[in-house]
């Protein structure tokens, strides 16, 4: 669910992305770094991560 949820912003549906951006921005300790694109730039590699593991990960 995770890996989805993180897609949804990578792909930037509904500009997710900027959604995120404007309401981080206005919070203490946010540096300039943070913008759109970074912001999906980190949400698809969370999501890569995430479904790897989950399609490759060790049996429970």
């Amino acid at each position: 669910m995770f890996g989805a949820a993180m897609l949804v912003v990578a792909f930037n549906y509904r500009d997710a992305a900027w959604r995120i951006h404007g309401f981080m921005s206005n919070t203490v300790g946010v540096n300039r770094f943070l913008t759109p694109t970074m912001v999906r730039f980190v949400c698809g590699v969370l999501a890569t991560a995430s479904l790897v593991s989950a399609v490759f990960g060790l049996p429970v």
